[in-house]
Protein backbone atom coordinates (compact mmCIF):
# COMPACT_ATOMS: atom_id res chain seq x y z
CA UNK A 1 0.00 0.00 0.00
CA UNK A 2 1.56 3.48 -0.99
CA UNK A 3 1.46 6.26 1.59
CA UNK A 4 1.88 9.50 0.64
CA UNK A 5 3.79 11.76 2.56
CA UNK A 6 3.51 15.50 2.56
CA UNK A 7 6.67 17.48 2.67
CA UNK A 8 7.63 20.27 5.36
CA UNK A 9 7.40 22.49 2.92
CA UNK A 10 4.54 22.25 1.60
CA UNK A 11 2.88 23.14 4.61
CA UNK A 12 5.00 26.12 4.95
CA UNK A 13 4.31 27.61 0.88
CA UNK A 14 0.72 27.03 1.74
CA UNK A 15 1.16 28.93 4.96
CA UNK A 16 2.73 31.64 3.04
CA UNK A 17 0.34 31.27 -0.53
CA UNK A 18 -2.71 31.78 2.32
CA UNK A 19 -1.35 35.10 4.48
CA UNK A 20 -0.43 36.55 0.43
CA UNK A 21 -3.88 35.90 -0.13
CA UNK A 22 -5.22 37.58 2.55
CA UNK A 23 -3.29 40.98 2.24
CA UNK A 24 -3.63 40.92 -1.62
CA UNK A 25 -7.64 40.35 -1.25
CA UNK A 26 -8.37 41.97 1.78
CA UNK A 27 -6.11 44.90 1.69
CA UNK A 28 -5.84 46.25 -1.69
CA UNK A 29 -9.70 46.91 -2.78
CA UNK A 30 -9.89 48.26 0.92
CA UNK A 31 -6.93 50.43 0.53
CA UNK A 32 -8.51 51.61 -3.02
CA UNK A 33 -12.13 52.18 -2.63
CA UNK A 34 -11.61 54.05 0.89
CA UNK A 35 -8.49 55.38 0.92
CA UNK A 36 -8.19 56.25 -2.90
CA UNK A 37 -11.70 56.50 -3.91
CA UNK A 38 -12.23 58.34 -1.13
CA UNK A 39 -9.66 60.72 -1.15
CA UNK A 40 -10.65 61.84 -4.73
CA UNK A 41 -14.24 62.30 -3.45
CA UNK A 42 -13.17 64.20 -0.58
CA UNK A 43 -10.77 66.69 -2.92
CA UNK A 44 -14.34 67.19 -4.93
CA UNK A 45 -16.32 68.52 -2.04
CA UNK A 46 -13.69 70.70 -1.06
CA UNK A 47 -13.65 72.09 -4.42
CA UNK A 48 -17.12 72.70 -3.90
CA UNK A 49 -16.85 74.18 -1.01
CA UNK A 50 -13.60 76.55 -1.39
CA UNK A 51 -13.85 79.85 -3.31
CA UNK A 52 -12.76 79.75 -7.03
CA UNK A 53 -9.59 80.67 -6.23
CA UNK A 54 -8.09 78.08 -5.62
CA UNK A 55 -8.65 76.29 -8.83
CA UNK A 56 -5.57 75.85 -10.55
CA UNK A 57 -3.38 75.53 -7.73
CA UNK A 58 -0.77 72.71 -6.80
CA UNK A 59 -2.09 70.86 -4.23
CA UNK A 60 0.74 69.92 -1.56
CA UNK A 61 0.97 66.50 -2.99
CA UNK A 62 1.14 67.99 -6.46
CA UNK A 63 -2.37 67.66 -7.45
CA UNK A 64 -3.98 70.53 -9.59
CA UNK A 65 -7.01 71.39 -7.60
CA UNK A 66 -10.21 71.98 -10.02
CA UNK A 67 -8.69 69.00 -11.93
CA UNK A 68 -10.06 65.77 -12.02
CA UNK A 69 -8.64 63.51 -14.52
CA UNK A 70 -8.34 59.37 -15.09
CA UNK A 71 -4.36 59.55 -14.47
CA UNK A 72 -4.86 61.41 -11.17
CA UNK A 73 -7.37 59.08 -9.79
CA UNK A 74 -5.60 56.25 -11.21
CA UNK A 75 -2.52 57.30 -8.82
CA UNK A 76 -4.56 57.98 -5.66
CA UNK A 77 -5.86 54.48 -6.07
CA UNK A 78 -2.47 52.83 -6.62
CA UNK A 79 -1.84 54.59 -3.28
CA UNK A 80 -4.60 53.59 -1.57
CA UNK A 81 -3.57 50.31 -2.57
CA UNK A 82 -0.40 50.86 -0.88
CA UNK A 83 -2.06 51.46 1.70
CA UNK A 84 -4.40 48.56 2.30
CA UNK A 85 -1.39 46.72 2.49
CA UNK A 86 0.36 47.96 4.94
CA UNK A 87 -2.81 48.04 7.07
CA UNK A 88 -3.34 44.58 6.88
CA UNK A 89 0.23 44.03 7.95
CA UNK A 90 -0.43 46.70 10.81
CA UNK A 91 -3.84 45.05 11.71
CA UNK A 92 -2.02 41.37 11.99
CA UNK A 93 0.31 42.68 14.48
CA UNK A 94 -2.12 44.64 16.72
CA UNK A 95 -4.75 41.97 16.60
CA UNK A 96 -3.90 39.55 19.35
CA UNK A 97 -3.40 42.51 21.30
CA UNK A 98 -6.71 43.99 21.10
CA UNK A 99 -9.49 43.39 24.08
CA UNK A 100 -13.25 43.16 24.51
CA UNK A 101 -15.87 42.27 22.06
CA UNK A 102 -15.58 42.78 18.21
CA UNK A 103 -17.20 46.26 17.82
CA UNK A 104 -14.76 47.28 19.88
CA UNK A 105 -11.94 46.27 18.46
CA UNK A 106 -13.42 48.02 15.71
CA UNK A 107 -13.92 51.17 17.54
CA UNK A 108 -10.19 50.97 19.17
CA UNK A 109 -8.19 50.34 16.03
CA UNK A 110 -10.19 52.84 13.97
CA UNK A 111 -9.88 55.84 16.26
CA UNK A 112 -6.16 55.19 16.82
CA UNK A 113 -5.44 55.50 12.66
CA UNK A 114 -7.83 58.43 12.76
CA UNK A 115 -5.58 59.79 15.72
CA UNK A 116 -2.13 58.43 13.93
CA UNK A 117 -3.11 59.01 10.45
CA UNK A 118 -4.64 62.00 11.07
CA UNK A 119 -1.49 63.58 12.62
CA UNK A 120 0.47 62.61 9.50
CA UNK A 121 -1.38 64.06 6.95
CA UNK A 122 -3.11 67.26 8.64
CA UNK A 123 -0.57 70.34 8.93
CA UNK A 124 -0.65 74.12 8.69
CA UNK A 125 2.06 74.33 6.39
CA UNK A 126 1.54 74.30 2.50
CA UNK A 127 -1.79 74.84 1.19
CA UNK A 128 -4.15 71.66 1.55
CA UNK A 129 -5.62 72.68 5.27
CA UNK A 130 -4.74 76.80 4.58
CA UNK A 131 -6.66 77.31 1.02
CA UNK A 132 -9.39 74.74 1.14
CA UNK A 133 -12.62 75.64 3.10
CA UNK A 134 -14.16 75.10 5.44
CA UNK A 135 -10.99 74.36 7.71
CA UNK A 136 -13.08 72.12 9.53
CA UNK A 137 -14.00 70.09 6.68
CA UNK A 138 -10.94 69.72 5.37
CA UNK A 139 -9.59 68.48 8.85
CA UNK A 140 -12.66 66.33 9.24
CA UNK A 141 -12.50 64.41 5.74
CA UNK A 142 -8.85 63.59 6.67
CA UNK A 143 -9.56 62.65 9.72
CA UNK A 144 -12.25 60.15 8.99
CA UNK A 145 -11.32 58.99 6.27
CA UNK A 146 -7.93 57.33 8.06
CA UNK A 147 -10.33 56.05 10.78
CA UNK A 148 -13.29 54.71 8.75
CA UNK A 149 -10.05 52.43 6.52
CA UNK A 150 -8.94 51.48 10.42
CA UNK A 151 -12.10 50.25 11.71
CA UNK A 152 -12.91 48.54 8.08
CA UNK A 153 -9.62 47.26 7.80
CA UNK A 154 -10.10 44.12 10.73
CA UNK A 155 -13.72 43.10 9.63
CA UNK A 156 -12.47 42.17 6.47
CA UNK A 157 -9.27 40.77 7.24
CA UNK A 158 -11.15 38.52 9.12
CA UNK A 159 -13.86 37.97 6.80
CA UNK A 160 -11.21 36.80 4.32
CA UNK A 161 -9.35 35.08 6.27
CA UNK A 162 -12.58 32.81 7.31
CA UNK A 163 -12.44 28.89 6.34
CA UNK A 164 -15.66 29.31 4.60
CA UNK A 165 -14.77 32.45 3.22
CA UNK A 166 -16.20 32.85 -0.87
CA UNK A 167 -12.91 34.51 -1.55
CA UNK A 168 -11.65 30.85 -0.43
CA UNK A 169 -13.46 28.78 -2.69
CA UNK A 170 -12.52 27.33 -5.87
CA UNK A 171 -10.91 28.36 -8.77
CA UNK A 172 -11.59 32.03 -7.20
CA UNK A 173 -8.69 31.57 -4.57
CA UNK A 174 -6.40 32.22 -6.73
CA UNK A 175 -8.65 33.92 -9.88
CA UNK A 176 -9.39 37.01 -7.76
CA UNK A 177 -5.73 37.79 -6.31
CA UNK A 178 -4.77 37.75 -9.74
CA UNK A 179 -7.58 39.93 -10.92
CA UNK A 180 -6.60 42.44 -8.14
CA UNK A 181 -3.20 42.50 -9.02
CA UNK A 182 -3.90 43.22 -12.90
CA UNK A 183 -5.84 45.71 -12.24
CA UNK A 184 -3.19 47.55 -9.66
CA UNK A 185 0.59 45.96 -10.71
CA UNK A 186 2.09 48.57 -8.90
CA UNK A 187 0.90 46.76 -5.94
CA UNK A 188 3.57 44.11 -6.75
CA UNK A 189 6.62 46.30 -5.15
CA UNK A 190 5.15 47.02 -1.26
CA UNK A 191 3.96 42.95 -1.75
CA UNK A 192 7.31 41.76 -2.65
CA UNK A 193 8.96 42.84 0.94
CA UNK A 194 5.30 41.56 2.48
CA UNK A 195 6.46 38.24 0.77
CA UNK A 196 9.70 38.33 2.61
CA UNK A 197 8.62 38.97 5.98
CA UNK A 198 5.52 36.55 5.30
CA UNK A 199 8.12 34.27 4.61
CA UNK A 200 10.09 34.25 7.53
CA UNK A 201 7.43 34.78 9.66
CA UNK A 202 5.66 31.31 8.53
CA UNK A 203 8.68 29.60 9.47
CA UNK A 204 7.86 30.17 12.80
CA UNK A 205 4.18 29.28 12.06
CA UNK A 206 4.11 26.13 15.22
CA UNK A 207 4.98 29.35 17.65
CA UNK A 208 2.37 31.52 18.99
CA UNK A 209 4.45 34.72 19.60
CA UNK A 210 1.44 36.62 21.42
CA UNK A 211 0.41 33.52 23.10
CA UNK A 212 3.79 33.36 24.78
CA UNK A 213 3.68 36.60 25.54
CA UNK A 214 -0.13 36.95 27.10
CA UNK A 215 1.58 33.26 29.72
CA UNK A 216 4.17 36.17 30.98
CA UNK A 217 2.50 38.24 33.89
CA UNK A 218 2.29 41.95 32.90
CA UNK A 219 3.98 41.70 29.72
CA UNK A 220 1.38 41.37 27.91
CA UNK A 221 -0.26 44.56 28.87
CA UNK A 222 3.26 46.32 28.45
CA UNK A 223 2.81 45.32 25.04
CA UNK A 224 -0.47 47.07 24.91
CA UNK A 225 0.48 50.06 26.35
CA UNK A 226 3.28 50.36 23.99
CA UNK A 227 0.13 50.88 21.23
CA UNK A 228 -1.70 52.86 23.02
CA UNK A 229 1.36 55.04 24.02
CA UNK A 230 1.17 55.19 19.97
CA UNK A 231 -2.36 56.21 19.80
CA UNK A 232 -1.85 58.97 22.14
CA UNK A 233 1.30 60.27 20.78
CA UNK A 234 -0.53 60.90 17.48
CA UNK A 235 -3.23 62.21 18.91
CA UNK A 236 -1.63 65.03 20.42
CA UNK A 237 0.11 65.58 17.21
CA UNK A 238 -3.12 66.20 15.65
CA UNK A 239 -4.51 68.68 18.50
CA UNK A 240 -1.14 70.58 17.81
CA UNK A 241 -1.55 70.61 14.48
CA UNK A 242 -5.27 71.67 14.39
CA UNK A 243 -4.36 74.12 17.12
CA UNK A 244 -2.12 75.49 14.56
CA UNK A 245 -4.34 75.96 11.73
CA UNK A 246 -6.74 78.47 14.06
Amino acid sequence: MDVTVTPPNSDWRDCVLERMRILIVAGIPTGVLIVGIGSRLAMLLLRLTSPDSVIGLQSDDDFTIGRVTLEGTYTLAILGAFVGIIGVGVYRLVAPWLIGPIWLHRLTTGLAAGAVVGSMLIHADGIDFTVLKPTWLAIGLFVALPAVFGAAIGAVVDAVGRPDSWTARGRTRWVLPLIVLVCFPMSLLPLSFGLVIIGFWSLARDVDFAAEVRNVRGLAWAVRGVWLLVAVVGLFALVNDISALY
